[in-house]
């Protein structure tokens, strides 16, 4: 093939058919909808020779908002970064297939800003605790109160099935997540599906100790569902993450308690669980976190009490 004839949109149609068969299908519709919403729409008609950094990084400043009067709100410094990595991955699969010159060695990654965890109150914990425990009977009360002692995600949650909770070892096993996609076959009439399959990243499948706490109203619920039915349902129907966030904003309100997202329940969780000392490597663990630097810096923080009393010992 003449390389001076092929475009951005050819090399990265060719990258997602290559990419299909190496990743989840989760992973793949992430990738699917940053080339066909943000990279082709703007870089698809440029031949792959004549891409440069300069266009590159010109590209980034759009996409961030960036461009002196008259530019758009931007997107966030992170979905930025994600389009990027995606751009660069394309591009190094095209310098590789066509030996092409190295055209992003002089590109700028966006910088993604820290963002502050927000947690739960003592007082919207409380408030929230007493209610489902006065409801605990209503399983998707109990799965609530079981991510407030387990830090387990929303999709991961609604994936849990009776054969994944060890009831005479007091464990659950973490090993299937639930979320809603983007179709990715153009000839479908359906723009979403919910797909069931393992969790990213290999440290996010775990196994979890039932907390004392809530052990016995967990023991209680199953009644006589099969090993098949989920959890939050007794059936073998599911409860999609989207509408059962629904369920937890409902709750929400009915406590008087602000409208925050399902994940606050992760961060409270492990904000609690280094406020009484747990130790790093297993909260992490628990979590399911690659490594324990991101326990660390999403979590493990010195108030400043903290930092004066410590700072006091030192005797000079």
């Amino acid at each position: 093939m003449d390389v001076s004839k092929i475009t951005i949109n050819d090399v990265s149609t060719e990258w997602l058919s290559m990419k299909k068969l190496t990743v989840k299908q989760s992973t793949f519709s992430t990738y699917y909808c940053i080339v066909k919403r943000q990279i082709i729409p703007e870089l698809g008609e440029i031949p792959l020779e004549k891409l440069n950094s300069s266009m590159i990084n010109a590209f980034t400043s759009k996409k961030m908002g960036i461009g002196g009067e008259g530019s758009k709100k931007g997107l966030g410094s992170k979905t930025v970064r994600d389009i990027n990595m995606v751009l660069k991955a394309i591009i190094k699969y095209a310098e590789s297939e066509y030996q092409i010159c190295h055209v992003a060695e002089n590109t700028v990654m966006p910088k993604v800003k820290k963002e502050k965890i927000e947690t739960l109150t003592e007082e919207e914990t409380k408030t929230l605790f007493h209610y489902l425990w006065e409801h605990r009977s209503d399983a998707r009360c109990e799965g609530i109160l079981l991510c407030m002692y387990s830090g387990i995600r929303l999709g991961e949650v609604c994936a849990l099935r009776w054969a994944d909770i060890d009831l005479l070892n007091k464990v659950i096993h973490v090993r299937h997540t639930l979320q809603r996609i983007s179709v990715t076959d153009e000839n479908s009439v359906h723009r979403t599906q919910i797909v069931m399959d393992e969790p990213k990243t290999a440290s996010s499948i775990r196994t979890i100790p039932i907390s004392n706490q809530i052990y016995q109203s967990i023991k209680k619920i199953r009644g006589k569902a099969d090993d098949s039915s989920f959890f939050l349902t007794n059936t073998n129907r599911f409860i999609e993450p989207r509408n059962y966030q629904y369920f937890f904003k409902s709750v929400l309100r009915k406590n008087g308690i602000r409208n925050v997202n399902f994940h606050i329940l992760r961060h409270t969780f492990a904000t609690q669980c280094v406020r009484v000392g747990m130790d790093v490597k297993t909260l992490s663990e628990i979590l399911g976190h690659a490594n324990i630097s991101i326990t660390l810096n999403y979590y493990v923080h010195s108030s400043l009490e903290t930092k004066r009393k410590q700072i006091n010992l030192l005797k000079l």
